[in-house]
C-alpha cells in the first residue's frame, strides 16, 4: 500500500552537544511501480501536498501496470515455439554461425519437448532441472558439461524474452551449474611422442578411411597438433591460408571460421612447413581457393575424424581410450598442442595466445597435460636433499677424553652403564631449547670440559636424555 513518512536523521544538538534524532521537513512517499519494485521518492514539506503528489505517481504505476499486463498477456497467448523462431532469427541477426544456432536450437528443442514447456508461463526451473538430472541418469553421453549446456541455452532463451519484453523477469536466474569434475565422460589425453610417431606411421600407411588417403591425414594430424587448430578451421584451409615463405611462416583461419570470431594467425614450426611443401609437391596442382583437406561430404557435413583417429591408433597398438578413461580422439591433437607447449617451458600467456583462449586457466588446467612422467622428470629436476654422511659430517663431536672428563666430574648424575659405553660411537644431536624440563647444568659442564662441543643450542650427547627434574636417580642410554 502506498505511504506517506519522514525519515529520521541524526543531528548534533548545538546547545548539548548531544546526538539526536530528528525528522526531515519534507514528506517522502513509498509505492511500487509497475515492475513491482518498491519505491521512496521525496515529495513535499506540505502533507496534502504530498498526498496528491504520491496518488499521482500511483494512478501512473496503475497505468503502466495495466499496460505491462496487456503487452505480457499477448504473448503468454503465443506458442513457445513461435517465440524459439524468433530467437533463431535474432540469434543468425547478431552473426553467431550456423553451427551454433543449429546447436542452440535444437538443445532447446529437446528440452521444451522433455519439460512440456507450451508457453511461456510454463516455464519452470523445478522442471528443468529434473529433467536434467533424467538424462545424465539415463544416457551414457549426457554428462554433466552437457547438461550445464541445455541449462546455458534455456537460461539465455530466457534472458532474450526478459530483454524483448516478453515476460516481466526470468524464472530461471538462480538456476546454477553442476560440478563436471564428478561426472566427466569424454575427457580428452595428450598424446607422448612416440605415441604420435606410431600414430603417423600407421597413418602414412593405411588404406583410405573416411574418404581421405592415409598421407593427407598424416599431415592433418600434423598440422592439428602443431597449430592447435580445430576440426572446422582444419577445414577451411586453402592454399591462399598459407604463407610459407614469410617470416616466419605463417597459417591463417578466416575470421567466419573461427570459434572466437576473429582472423587468427599461427606461425609455423620449421619441420612442419617442409613437410607441407613435400606433401603439396605430391598432390601436383591445387586450385587457390579448393580445401586442403577433404574434411567436409559432398553434402556439406564434416567426415567422422574421431573415427579417423581410432582406426589409425588401432592400427599402430594404441589405446583410443586407456586405463584412465581419457579419449585420444581428433580434438586430442589440440590437447597435444598445449602440452607440448607446456613441456617446452612456453611462458603461460604465450602459451594461452597460440592456443587461442580467452582465459588461462583453460589452457592451463584443461589442455595442459602433466603425465606422471613429466612429474617424475620435474620432481628429479629438484635439488638433492642432504644425505646422511653430509648431515654427521656438520654436527661437532665429542671426544672420548671429554666424555671421561665429564663423567668423572659428574657422577652424581651418571648411570653406571655409561662408563661402559663405546663414547667413540655417540654423537651430538640438539635438545629442545623450548621445554619446559630443559636443564643446560650437564650441557654446560661437558662444554666448558671440551672445545669440540658449543654449550650453546641445547647440545647434548646422543643417547643421553636433557637432565630432568626429579630424574637423578634415573637414566636412560641408546648406544649406536
Amino acid at each position: 500500500m502506498p505511504s506517506l513518512f519522514k525519515p529520521t536523521y541524526t543531528a548534533i544538538d548545538k546547545r548539548t552537544g548531544k546526538k539526536v534524532k530528528r525528522k526531515t521537513a519534507k514528506w517522502y512517499g513509498q509505492y511500487r511501480e509497475a515492475d513491482g519494485n518498491l519505491q521512496r521518492v521525496p515529495l513535499a514539506t506540505d502533507k496534502a501536498a504530498a498526498q496528491a503528489l504520491l496518488a499521482k505517481l500511483v494512478r501512473q504505476a496503475e497505468r503502466q501496470e495495466a499496460e505491462l499486463i496487456d503487452k505480457y498477456d499477448l504473448q503468454r497467448r503465443r506458442s513457445i515455439r513461435e517465440h524459439l523462431e524468433d530467437y533463431r532469427r535474432y540469434l543468425e541477426a547478431k552473426g553467431s554461425t550456423r553451427k551454433h544456432v543449429a546447436q542452440t536450437l535444437k538443445r532447446l528443442d529437446r528440452l521444451v519437448i522433455g519439460c512440456h514447456f507450451e508457453k511461456l508461463s510454463d516455464l519452470d526451473a523445478a522442471k528443468i532441472v529434473e529433467w536434467l538430472a533424467l538424462q545424465r541418469r539415463t544416457e551414457a553421453r549426457f554428462s554433466a558439461r552437457t547438461s550445464n549446456f541445455y541449462q546455458d541455452a534455456i537460461k539465455a532463451f530466457a534472458s532474450w524474452l526478459v530483454l524483448n519484453d516478453r515476460i516481466p523477469k526470468s524464472p530461471l536466474n538462480h538456476l546454477q551449474r553442476i560440478s563436471i569434475e564428478t561426472d566427466r565422460r569424454h575427457d580428452r589425453r595428450a598424446l607422448s611422442a612416440a605415441e604420435f610417431l606410431a600414430l603417423i606411421r600407421s597413418a602414412t600407411t593405411g588404406p583410405v578411411v573416411q574418404g581421405m588417403a592415409g598421407r593427407d591425414r598424416a599431415m592433418l594430424y600434423v598440422l592439428a597438433a602443431w597449430t592447435g587448430f580445430r576440426r572446422a578451421e582444419l577445414a577451411s584451409l586453402t592454399l591462399e591460408s598459407l604463407e610459407l615463405d614469410s617470416n616466419p611462416p605463417l597459417v591463417r583461419v578466416r575470421a567466419s571460421y573461427s570459434k572466437r570470431r576473429r582472423e587468427d594467425c599461427v606461425p609455423l614450426h620449421s619441420e612442419v612447413v617442409a613437410r607441407l611443401n613435400e606433401w603439396l609437391g605430391e598432390r601436383g596442382n591445387i586450385e587457390s581457393d579448393a580445401p586442403l583437406f577433404e574434411l567436409r561430404t559432398r553434402g556439406g557435413w564434416f567426415r567422422n575424424t574421431a573415427k579417423m583417429m581410432q582406426q589409425d591408433l588401432e592400427r599402430a597398438g594404441i589405446a583410443y581410450r586407456d586405463e584412465r578413461g581419457l579419449y585420444a580422439d581428433f580434438h586430442a591433437n589440440r590437447h597435444t598442442f598445449v602440452s607440448n607447449l607446456a613441456r617446452s617451458d612456453v611462458a603461460p600467456k604465450t602459451a594461452q595466445s597460440l592456443a587461442r583462449h580467452s582465459d588461462i586457466n583453460l589452457t592451463m588446467n584443461v589442455y595442459a597435460h602433466v603425465e606422471l612422467e613429466q612429474q617424475a622428470q620435474a620432481i628429479e629436476g629438484l635439488p638433492s636433499p642432504p644425505v646422511a654422511a653430509d648431515l654427521r659430517s656438520e654436527i661437532p663431536t665429542v671426544s672420548q677424553d671429554s666424555l671421561a672428563l665429564w663423567l668423572a666430574q659428574n657422577s652424581d648424575f651418571a648411570c653406571p652403564e655409561v662408563a661402559q659405553a663405546d663414547t667413540a660411537s655417540l654423537y651430538v644431536l640438539r635438545s629442545d631449547e623450548n621445554s619446559a624440563e630443559y636443564k643446560p647444568k650437564a650441557e654446560t659442564a661437558l662444554g666448558a670440559a671440551s672445545q669440540n662441543m658449543s654449550p650453546i643450542g641445547g647440545v647434548h650427547p646422543r643417547g643421553l636424555e636433557p637432565l630432568t627434574f626429579g630424574s637423578v636417580d634415573r637414566c636412560s642410554i641408546q648406544l649406536s
